[in-house]
């Protein structure tokens, strides 16, 4: 004999039935749930290099310079920069620091 007794009348047992296939439906989401999380975790801690990130400073103006105009781009930044040896134009990509391009335009 079954633990669960189902009721006599046929409306409380098709709210019986709708109310066990909620309970069925959210144990399988629970049950996902747990398994993205662990594989997320799994993933994380799996010991994959991370992407290098620059440092801070790791772009420096060259002496006495000092920065006319700034703008950016996805992952660049366009620097206009004023020293004594003459304007020039950097691009800087954002993700690790390294100069793109320098642009010089002397004296």
């Amino acid at each position: 004999m079954p633990d669960i007794q189902m009721p006599s009348e046929p409306r409380k047992i098709t709210s019986h039935r709708l109310m066990l296939a909620v309970v069925i439906f959210l144990g399988v989401l629970i049950v996902i749930a747990v398994c993205v999380m662990i594989v997320g975790l799994v993933m994380k801690f799996s010991g994959k290099a991370q992407p290098h990130t620059a440092e801070a400073g790791s772009f420096a103006l060259p002496p006495d310079a000092r920065v006319v105009e700034m703008q950016s781009q996805p992952s660049r930044l366009i620097l206009h920069i004023h020293s004594p040896s003459g304007d020039e134009i950097d691009i800087v990509d954002i993700d690790d620091g390294h100069i793109v391009s320098r642009i010089k335009a002397s004296k």
